[in-house]
């Protein structure tokens, strides 16, 4: 990436080509198992590198690559889902399965009053169905403490203590 952000237009086209040949199948992947459906996944595979083109600026070397990389998959995701209605969608079935499978109810007006730290870790368990492992990788936290986190809160949103 840092070859592709500083050097000439024949060196960054060849370093970009790199990073597209790395990464493409991993981030289809990531892409597909999310939106089960090929056509809108290729789609928004060329859109994310597009982004990855356009801000290619504002990547800073201490961050891995292929941590930034995914943050930005993942918001195109659920970009990608909101602008289809499926987020909103998700975010009903969710309420309705905690409903279904627990005594006590989870109210999602309550997510209101959490953090956009907790919020995201929400969403990608829940929205994005991410494994722990995923969701360490991206946020670069430990499963272990994810779990904890998680557990907790949603324990304190079942009780309305969040």
């Amino acid at each position: 990436m840092v070859i592709y952000q500083q050097n000439s237009p024949e060196e960054a086209f060849a370093a970009f080509n790199e990073l597209y040949n790395r990464y493409e199948q991993k981030v289809f992947n990531f892409i597909q198992k999310r939106l089960h459906n090929q056509a809108d996944a290729e789609d928004l595979l060329q859109k994310i590198f597009i982004k990855i083109h356009e801000s290619k600026n504002l990547y800073k070397r201490q961050f891995k690559f292929e941590q930034w990389l995914f943050v930005i998959a993942r918001t195109s995701i659920l970009d990608h889902m909101r602008a289809s209605g499926r987020y909103q969608a998700k975010l009903n079935r969710l309420g309705d399965e905690h409903r279904a499978s627990d005594k006590e109810v989870l109210d999602l007006d309550s997510l209101s009053s959490l953090n956009e730290d907790q919020k995201e870790m929400l969403e990608m368990k829940y929205i994005d169905e991410l494994s722990y492992h995923e969701m360490s990788k991206l946020l670069n936290k430990s499963e272990t403490s994810l779990r904890k986190t998680i557990s907790r809160m949603m324990i304190n949103l079942r009780k309305g203590e969040v």
